[in-house]
């Protein structure tokens, strides 16, 4: 059953949930985390708890808005609402292969507005 989450980046809030899924519960055992989080064209990015190890092998590139993933190298967990550098076109794209993990909704408008490293807590919704 998918985890219901809440995503507080500085003052915007984002909902969403993670997937019932390796990658999706070994993050929801992690919950509440706080991550400090750069932004790469519209994704935000940052490092989580580097023991999680518990990941599908289904990686991919091509992100859909709010969608949410786990680069596990790094062990940044990212917020995906638009295109990034490395996107071809409109196209949603990650800088490497990632683990999705779940998908949230909110302001994407205010989100792009913040410049600079951000605070994001990531908690459940019981």
């Amino acid at each position: 059953m998918p985890t219901p989450i809440r995503i507080t980046v500085n003052d915007i809030e984002l909902t969403g949930e993670l997937l019932d899924t390796p990658g999706g519960r070994a993050l929801a055992e992690k919950l509440p985390f706080m991550v400090e989080m750069n932004r790469w064209g519209e994704e935000l990015y940052g490092p989580v708890d580097s023991s999680i190890d518990s990941f599908e092998d289904d990686l991919q590139e091509v992100m859909d808005e709010g969608d949410l993933a786990f680069h596990q190298e790094s062990t940044w967990f990212c917020i995906f609402w638009g295109p990034t550098p490395s996107s071809k076109g409109q196209e949603i794209r990650a800088a490497f292969p990632v683990h999705k993990v779940g998908s949230a909704t909110g302001s994407w408008q205010a989100l792009a507005e913040k410049t600079g490293s951000v605070q994001a807590r990531v908690e459940a919704l019981r």
